[in-house]
């Protein structure tokens, strides 16, 4: 039987958008600033221009730069949590671990009413915060914890095109934004693609607590995002 992923986790931190502080510490406190991400930047080739008395000739080499944005590392996409930081964690720590590895945070909604988010949040607070492309949600109530503000799922996946920051993040497997279904399917056999619906996109299903969206259903689309652990929705 078909499994079809809820689109409300991966939408949750959309809806709650107009409501983010911007803070860079646990408590929602202080303000945040925009992460500087390591480049690589290859050879940068010069203008030229060679000149005769008799015949003036001129050429002109194109200059090129190519910049590559380097894959960080620590934070591997997976059912049980992001990297080190598991599902069920405390939010302080599971913050800190990430602060650490990609710097602080592009957005923090602090801790607010779940009904204020415009979807379905269990329990009574809920907290998003955002590295980029990276969403982080945290609550007090999910199937990983009970009773305390813990780490209780993700969402990993650019806006628009295929690009993300953090950049580079990857299951186990390897499998990444931008990856063939070919590739997903070789590597994860037993994973489900599911065609569009009435509920979302194109998507897939790893296993419990990992699936995420395509661009379409062939060997040749794309993986465009992941979703992890609990959140809104489920």
């Amino acid at each position: 039987m078909r499994t079809s992923p809820h689109l409300t986790l991966l939408l949750a931190p959309l809806a709650l958008a107009p409501l983010a502080i911007a803070a860079c510490g646990s408590d929602g406190g202080g303000a945040a600033t925009t992460t500087s991400w390591p480049v690589v930047t290859t050879t940068s080739v010069p203008q030229s221009t060679t000149s005769t008395s008799s015949t003036s000739t001129t050429s002109t080499s194109t200059s090129t730069t190519t910049t590559t944005i380097a894959a960080v590392l620590g934070l591997e996409l997976s059912a049980q949590g992001l990297g080190d930081a598991l599902f069920g964690a405390s939010d302080d720590g599971v913050y800190a671990y990430v602060q650490a590895i990609v710097g602080d945070p592009t957005a923090d909604s602090g801790w607010v009413d779940p009904l204020t988010t415009g979807a379905a949040c269990p329990g009574s607070e809920v907290r998003f915060v955002t590295w980029n492309d990276l969403v982080l949600t945290f609550t007090d109530d999910s199937p990983a914890g009970s009773g305390y503000r813990h780490f209780a799922g993700y969402s990993y996946g650019p806006a628009f095109g295929d690009q993300a920051l953090p950049a580079g993040l990857e299951t186990e497997g390897g499998i990444g934004i931008g990856d063939p279904v070919s590739d997903l399917r070789a590597v994860y056999p037993g994973a489900t693609i599911n065609p569009a619906d009435e509920l979302s996109g194109p998507s897939f299903f790893i296993e419990d607590g990992l699936f995420g969206f395509l661009t379409g259903t062939g060997d040749d689309d794309l993986v465009m995002s992941f979703v992890g652990g609990f959140g809104c929705g489920e």
